[in-house]
């Protein structure tokens, strides 16, 4: 299998003081193209775990690009000798907003690479980045630009997020940059409760434990947020299962999707919970569970499954926007 070589930039984050966010460009050489896919990762991950759904992506015609998040892959990299660790969005008093603009101001950098006339554009998230996309699906300056968004394993209502977002401010009291291992314990320590004799912390991840080893051997996967990370995650989940989030969804369609055995999802049952509010709220929406898999779909048994829907619905997306 070719190796991708996407096309690497560096831009001028809203975090400010010099700080500056990497993204990446994987265009398509397909006879004919018809959009661009805008990736949002996930917490404590980086886009080019992707490039085995960006690669078919790309073979049905899609050109694909995204960045690594503040704290993040080479993001991280590129800012951590001047003093950013992972996990951290630059420390300011709402991060999660910041987030979404270096999201908006990366998609222009992405018209300007790939044009806009005749092309979709697509914006798809998977699990934080789910939180980042219906942020911006629920933020109608921001919505306007897409034509169509793909929430991937998401999370449902969760009750406790007041709590969250008061021990994440707390703890950045006592240090915005400092890992936050009680909050990484109470937000995490359950996601391995309904999986029999789990070989490790993360075998909610996936059913496959190859894909399982790859995570946990990375050292660029599954690290502990600091407060101010946690504070930006709790902001977004704050504000998508606001009732200002639902009363602003747009009339441009979506796909849900998710496994039933995803704890993120509370195994389904939140997602459902989800889509049932959006439905009530008048979204143009579709979803499908893919049965007994766990959080990360594309690395599960069924991911040639879900590849294809997913090119299926970019190809079902209008190209104008309403």
């Amino acid at each position: 299998m070719a190796e991708l070589n996407p096309q690497r930039m560096a831009f001028v984050s809203s975090i400010g003081n010099g700080y500056k966010t990497v993204g990446f460009f994987y265009p398509s050489s397909a006879p004919e193209i018809k959009g661009v896919v805008q990736i949002c990762h996930g917490m404590a991950e980086y886009l080019a775990r992707y490039e085995e759904m960006i690669r078919k992506f790309n073979e049905a015609g899609y050109h694909v690009c995204g960045m690594d998040m503040p704290g993040h892959g080479q993001t991280y990299l590129l800012n951590k000798d001047n003093g950013y660790p992972k996990g951290y969005f630059g420390g300011g008093k709402e991060p999660w907003k910041v987030l979404l603009t270096d999201e908006m101001g990366f998609h222009e950098y992405a018209v300007q690479r790939f044009g806009r006339d005749g092309l979709k554009y697509i914006l798809y998230g998977h699990s934080m980045g789910s939180f980042v996309v219906r942020s911006i699906f629920s933020t109608p300056r921001y919505s306007r630009r897409f034509n169509g968004f793909v929430f991937a394993s998401t999370m449902g209502p969760n009750p406790a997020v007041g709590m969250g977002k008061f021990l994440a401010s707390a703890g950045c009291v006592f240090g915005k940059k400092a890992k936050n291992g009680l909050l990484n314990a109470i937000a995490f320590g359950s996601y391995n409760k309904h999986i029999s004799k789990p070989r490790t912390p993360c075998d909610w991840l996936s059913t496959i434990p190859a894909e399982v080893d790859k995570y946990v051997e990375d050292p660029m996967c599954g690290f502990t947020f600091t407060s101010d990370g946690f504070k930006t995650l709790f902001g977004l989940v704050g504000f998508i299962q606001s009732e200002e989030a639902y009363a602003l969804i747009p009339d441009q369609p979506c796909f849900f999707t998710y496994g039933e055995e995803d704890p993120v999802g509370n195994y389904g049952e939140g997602v459902r919970k989800v889509i049932a509010r959006m439905k009530d709220a008048g979204a143009n929406l579709k979803s499908k569970s893919y049965g007994p898999y766990r959080h990360e779909i594309q690395n599960e048994p069924v991911k040639e499954e879900y590849f294809k829907d997913l090119i299926d619905f970019f190809d079902s997306v209008p190209l104008s926007l309403s």
